[in-house]
């Protein structure tokens, strides 16, 4: 790009390499200024265009970028009229420009994860918990494993101590928080709502199982022995119990969200053993009732009226638009194995830990907890997640439709390298190139799926699984003795041990 007098003149040369940090421009710039010969061919040499000679520039429905200039002809008035260039962009241009972008975005240092400071003075940051993420991939034995810790009751069931409050939760929520005028967009919203099948609800149950243990911790262990919610000390703000009950209810509404937009993403067609919400209503609604639930739990959050608790939980919206974003560019078998293996335990943390780590962290917050625990809150959610994913990764080769609601090899099918791939593919290199081309020809996925079987990918992913688990039931022993506690160790080892 240069400028002559008034003009800005745009001049594209055909190149052999272009350095990584202005690849993407340099993409963008090939595509929308490289060719304007009438004929609409590529040129072989160099191009050059004037800035105030292009009218237009798009893409129409057919795929075809369109140039406008009024510099080739004129007419008998004088003056010019506009010519028209159209010409189909190449699917390989158009997976270049996209993975240049995605490979900007998905960056831990990409601006479009940073807050932009200085904004009316109103955007510092809350929360004093910051997370550098330099702990998802662990590698040393396990030290308990299949036991639990010293001294915690192995008897102590998350599912039947929470069972109640969870059977409440999902009519609540469909009752009281998602009704609207439409009774479509209302139907779609509360679709897993209303099944007998609604999901395990691991994440509410989390958070008032915590709830009942922060407040054992801090004084409560008098009060009602059967109760997940009790009566808040004097300090405390005195709708605690509503409002710890009302975030478990945001938490599973942003969750359900989430696996709307997913599956949609995704192209799946089956989500806890039924249809997925878009195979039902469409594409269109499933996302517009994804983001109704969304609207809703932040209208709710808002009104629980805690700042801070409030930023921790829009960080996970956040957070899934970041994973997601991260799993749409994938990895590289030229970034090597470490570094892909910790880039998808990122990705793991951003699309399903970090909400299971900050609904326990905001548990944490509303109740006026001491710094030390609200981490260990945090720290118990956010290793409960990453053991969560990685069994789920398993499950995707050992489960079926009927034990996991979805059918297995959904991942490969999708193109999605997991940890039991990435391990394999330490022993049997092949697979590194079947994870650049997302397993796309014919037969990659059966030879993907047997060479992971006979590998020990899937061994290694269920060791890291434990070592998440034993993180997550070792933060929890900073809170004092109690069943509830002792329910949330077992659910990290239940998370672990499952087959569904």
């Amino acid at each position: 790009r240069r400028t002559t007098g008034r003009d800005t003149i745009f001049e594209v040369k055909p190149v052999q390499r272009v350095g990584s940090r202005n690849k993407a421009c340099a993409n963008l710039i090939a595509l929308i200024y490289v060719c304007v010969e009438p004929s609409g061919t590529w040129m072989p040499k160099s191009a050059q265009i004037r800035s105030k000679d292009l009218e237009n520039v798009r893409i129409d429905a057919s795929q075809k970028l369109s140039l406008e200039t009024n510099q080739s002809t004129r007419t008998k008035r004088g003056k010019s009229s506009a010519s028209v260039v159209n010409f189909p962009i190449s699917d390989s241009l158009r997976e270049t420009v996209k993975t240049s972008l995605l490979d900007q975005v998905a960056k831990d240092e990409s601006k479009a994860w940073k807050d932009k400071s200085g904004v009316n003075g109103v955007n510092t940051e809350i929360s004093s918990l910051y997370d550098p993420l330099d702990d998802l991939y662990p590698v040393t034995d396990t030290r308990y494993w299949p036991d639990l810790p010293p001294n915690v009751q192995v008897n102590a069931d998350p599912f039947e101590l929470s069972r109640v409050e969870v059977e409440m939760l999902s009519k609540s929520i469909r009752d009281d928080l998602i009704g609207s005028e439409h009774p479509v967009l209302t139907k779609a919203a509360s679709y897993f709502f209303d099944s007998a099948d609604g999901g395990k609800k691991i994440r509410p149950m989390m958070v008032m199982l915590l709830s009942r243990a922060l407040a054992d911790t801090l004084g409560h262990a008098q009060h009602d022995q059967e109760s997940l919610f009790t009566k808040p000390l004097g300090e405390q703000r005195q709708d605690l119990p509503a409002a710890q009950r009302r975030l478990a209810e945001i938490s599973e509404m942003i969750h359900t969200a989430s696996l709307f937009h997913d599956d949609v993403i995704d192209g799946s067609d089956t989500r806890r053993g039924m249809a997925s919400v878009h195979m039902v209503f469409g594409n269109k609604m499933a996302i517009l009732a994804g983001d109704y639930l969304l609207a809703r739990a932040s209208i709710c959050l808002a009104r629980l009226r805690n700042v801070e608790v409030v930023e921790t939980m829009s960080t996970i919206i956040e957070h899934l638009v970041r994973g997601e974003v991260m799993q749409i560019r994938g990895s590289s078998s030229s970034d090597g194995a470490d570094e892909n293996m910790v880039y998808y335990l990122k990705k793991n943390f951003f699309k399903t830990a970090s909400l299971m780590a900050n609904s326990c962290k905001s548990a944490a917050v509303l109740a006026d907890c001491p710094q030390e625990l609200v981490n260990a809150s945090y720290k118990y959610g956010k290793h409960v997640g990453m053991a969560f994913q990685l069994v789920d990764d398993v499950l995707d080769f050992e489960g079926s439709i009927s034990s996991m609601g979805k059918p297995a090899l959904a991942d490969l099918k999708a193109g999605l390298a997991t940890a039991p791939v990435m391990f394999s593919a330490r022993q049997f290199p092949e697979l590194e190139e079947m994870m650049d081309r997302k397993f796309g020809d014919e037969g990659d996925v059966e030879r993907a799926q047997q060479l992971v079987f006979e590998s020990d990918g899937l061994e290694q992913t269920k060791h890291l699984a434990r070592l998440h688990a034993e993180i997550a039931m070792e933060a929890l022993l900073e809170l004092d003795d109690s069943v509830y506690r002792d329910s949330l160790i077992n659910l990290a080892h239940k998370v672990v041990s499952r087959t569904k």
